[in-house]
């Protein structure tokens, strides 16, 4: 089990960035890939597939890759699926001023519950699987997020920076499963890689799972956001782990932590997260 820890990119990586976004644009706004499911995701369209919970308010909040199954088998397939989230000019955020809310369910399985508010909030490629059983086969989930503002005319988000960004608030449900809470506020907020999986076991195949998040702002609008709303994430009632997360601020990251779950590796499971931000949005002095 490989992981790789958070870290703010510096001025000379601007480029790769750039370079980064225009690959992945290429590709489409969204890619799901998929191959041989014939054993795979056997309890899809139960209410043993867990429950998803999304409030997405402001620019450029990406909700992405995510996965929440009570029980996931593989069995000498290939089951690979592949994600690619892009925002490149914040034309999905909302003005209502009313924040954004994630109330949780009960279900019988695990939960994601995920509220979203400010400029750059990223919460992708988390798993709050229970049961994972691979046997000779493949498993492949890759993720990546990115979120590129680079106007330079000040007249995004009304004018130059945004006055107020609303509350996010994320209310745990009750599941039989683990549960995910994440609430995100502020200027570039990452919640990537993350993994609140209870038993992984592979025998003689390959697990692989791998999440980059990349969060740049360049878009020199002259000033910081003015106000921002409160992060709340409150517990909810489960029968197993459960992860809160609330982030308020400019560079907030939560990233790649494995979890308390168990592996039985008894071929490769591998984990990969990376997360990068670069803030160049506010002129000298600040």
């Amino acid at each position: 089990m490989a992981h790789k820890p958070r870290h703010a990119a510096p001025k000379e990586t601007l480029g790769q960035l750039r370079r980064m976004a225009a690959a992945v644009l290429t590709t489409g706004a969204l890619v799901s890939l998929g191959s041989s499911p014939a054993f795979a995701d056997v309890l899809h369209g139960t209410p043993y597939s867990g429950d998803e919970n999304t409030d997405q308010q402001g620019e450029q909040n990406l909700n992405c890759g995510n996965s929440a199954r009570l029980l996931r088998v593989n069995v000498a397939e290939t089951d690979d699926k592949v994600k690619k989230c892009v925002d490149t000019d914040g034309h999905t955020r909302r003005h209502s001023g009313n924040g954004a809310r994630a109330i949780g369910d009960t279900t019988l399985g695990p939960q994601l519950n995920t509220a979203q508010a400010g400029k750059q909030n990223l919460n992708c490629g988390n798993s709050a699987d229970v049961i994972t059983v691979n046997v000779l086969g493949t498993i492949n989930r890759e993720t990546t997020c990115v979120a590129v503002d680079d106007d330079r005319d000040g007249h995004k988000g009304h004018g130059g920076g945004q006055a107020y960004t609303g509350n996010a608030r994320t209310l745990g449900g009750t599941s039989l499963g683990q549960q995910v809470n994440t609430a995100q506020v502020g200027k570039q907020n990452l919640n990537c890689g993350n993994a609140s999986d209870t038993l992984t076991v592979n025998v003689l195949g390959t697990v692989r799972k791998r999440t980059t998040c990349i969060a740049a702002d360049h878009s020199h609008d002259g000033s910081a956001s003015a106000h921002r709303g409160k992060a709340s994430a409150d517990a909810g009632q489960v029968a197993g782990t459960e992860t809160n997360t609330a982030q308020n601020g400019r560079q907030n990251q939560t990233c790649g932590n494995p979890g308390g779950g168990i592996d039985v590796p008894l071929g490769q499971i591998k984990r990969h997260t990376q997360c990068t931000v670069d803030d160049g949005s506010l002129p000298p002095g600040h």
